[in-house]
């Protein structure tokens, strides 16, 4: 049935245009305007294209439509972007030096304390869905690119705390145990929900919502063809989409963290 939905779809509703520009612009300043970085050039580069490709991905592509169909289709999109995207972009990231002024220095010091940049996307992730924000967002377009916007970028801080700001390995693992230790009564709760907790996913209406604001305005189905795509069990997909988060974002965790602690070992050893 989601396939048969997305056929009715011109190429450039499936396929935002406007990200991929931004998405482009930013690989053309990371490799010509950036400085050229003397260590591991090639690696983040590469780094960095996967980075910028899952971030098109999670928000430019079908996969913003299909999260708006099922619970389960959704959690794709934090996953790529918390979990995928930012690690990526972040290890990526060319080393420059900014002189500004002791304020900002501050700031961006305060921001990336493992602590409190972990708070800060822990108060985006649950604050995004709490059911009454997360139905009023999915039906208003410019909210629903806030939050996701807060998740990227809080993710974006959380991982430059754990890969360059705490220098212990043993700590690294500690952070990202307590974050996603912070997350499982989230999950527990809509494991054990015995009803649809998000009504944008079951009221005809809300859903109807939902999808209507990523459309063009030429796009009219009847209501008809909306309650034909509501057959799916939101109990059940809510089920299937935290146990899908939840175990992918540990693996992937667990993969980066053992990546970031192998160079950093190999490192040591290079100098010793």
């Amino acid at each position: 049935m989601i396939e048969i939905f997305l056929n009715e779809f011109h190429f450039s509703t499936l396929w935002n245009a406007g990200i991929l520009l931004f998405c482009l612009l930013y690989i053309i300043g990371y490799f010509f305007i950036l400085p050229v970085s003397h260590s591991g050039g090639m690696k983040k580069g590469i780094l960095t294209i996967l980075g910028v490709t899952t971030l098109f991905l999670a928000v430019g592509s079908p996969i913003n439509i299909i999260a708006r169909l099922t619970f389960q289709g959704h959690m794709i999109q934090p996953m790529l972007l918390i979990v995928i995207s930012s690690p990526l972009l972040v290890a990526g990231w060319k080393p420059i030096k900014i002189n500004t002024i002791s304020f900002v220095h501050t700031c961006v010091d305060w921001l990336t304390k493992p602590w409190f940049s972990m708070l800060l996307l822990q108060i985006f992730f649950y604050g995004y869905h709490l059911p009454v924000v997360f139905d009023f967002a999915r039906i208003e377009l410019y909210w629903n690119h806030f939050f996701l916007l807060g998740l990227f970028s809080t993710s974006i801080l959380f991982w430059i705390s754990i890969l360059y700001k705490v220098k212990v390995s043993e700590k690294r693992w500690l952070y990202a145990g307590i974050h996603h230790l912070l997350l499982i009564p989230y999950f527990l709760f809509l494991y054990t929900a015995n009803e649809g907790v998000y009504r944008v996913y079951s009221d005809i209406t809300l859903f109807m919502s939902a999808i209507e604001v990523c459309l063009p305005v030429e796009i009219n189905f009847p209501e008809q063809f909306y309650a034909s795509l509501l057959p799916f069990d939101p109990v059940v997909h809510q089920q299937t989409g935290v146990v899908f988060f939840w175990i992918s974002s540990c693996l992937i965790y667990i993969i980066v963290l053992f990546c970031k602690q192998s160079v950093h070992e190999g490192t040591v050893l290079s100098h010793s």
